[in-house]
């Protein structure tokens, strides 16, 4: 997958979390209801697809190509998957103007987001350290490095309080938990081919014997076989996804 679909695709799994939290806020708050909720965000994303999808076909770029026409069914499927993400979100503020229902946790939609989209581009981050020619190895693209950065919070967290729980660790831990969705993003995207859209997504997805379509690349005597490459990407991404919602539990428990 290329940067601009990790970026996305990261950016769509945070606008799922801010939903989910959002829908429990509302949910808890009496001036809101979810049913009013869910007009917004559906009309919000609704419009913005109907509005931005013709106009991305008519100012994109080799638009006569088989996948910038309007009758692949795929590049309209994926267009409209990233612009009603877009839109839900926008119709969501909205809803928030609207009603006044406080985010539980005062979340910031801008730092969250990048945080996740910066987590979404860190496995590439083995090109300029490494060279494209061990691009996608089995360091990068696994849990390793992500996991240093949750130990590295939680001695940073003991040595200020004198606890890995003490006053002020929800936030860290809510902020590494968000590099760490985007980083698992990253890791699952990989697993499939680069010009897949949602539907060949979730086909692919439940074929267990589709290979990763490059492979992993080595690093000195660890190498992992094509064969097992999808299954290495999808259960470091699963791991990294288990301790993201472990360091959230850890944020909103203590709120």
């Amino acid at each position: 997958m290329n940067r601009l679909s990790h970026m996305v695709f990261g950016f769509s799994l945070f606008v799922g979390l801010y939903s989910l939290i959002y829908g429990y806020s509302v949910w808890s708050s009496e001036p809101g209801t979810v049913s009013e909720l869910l007009q917004f965000y559906i009309i919000g994303g609704i419009v913005t697809s109907v509005v931005c999808v013709p106009i991305l076909y008519l100012k994109a770029p080799n638009r006569h190509m088989k996948a910038r026409t309007t009758s692949n069914k795929g590049a309209a499927g994926a267009l409209f998957f990233v612009t009603f993400c877009l839109g839900s979100l926008v119709g969501t503020l909205v809803y928030q103007w609207y009603s006044g229902v406080v985010i539980i946790g005062n979340i910031s939609i801008f730092v969250g987001a990048i945080l996740v989209v910066a987590g979404a581009l860190m496995p590439d981050w083995d090109i300029p350290f490494l060279g494209i020619g061990k691009h996608r190895n089995i360091i990068f693209h696994s849990f390793i490095i992500p996991s240093l950065a949750v130990v590295l919070t939680m001695l940073n967290v003991a040595a200020r309080t004198g606890s890995i729980l003490g006053d002020g660790a929800e936030v860290e831990y809510y902020l590494t938990a968000l590099i760490l969705l985007g980083y698992a993003s990253h890791l699952y995207l990989d697993i499939f081919p680069s010009d897949a859209n949602p539907l060949e997504i979730l086909w692919i997805a439940s074929d267990p014997n589709h290979k990763a379509p490059t492979g992993l690349k080595p690093l000195g005597q660890l190498r992992i076989s094509p064969k097992k490459a999808r299954h290495w990407l999808a259960g470091n991404a699963s791991l990294l996804l288990i301790i993201a919602i472990s360091l959230f539990a850890a944020y909103f428990v203590n709120l």
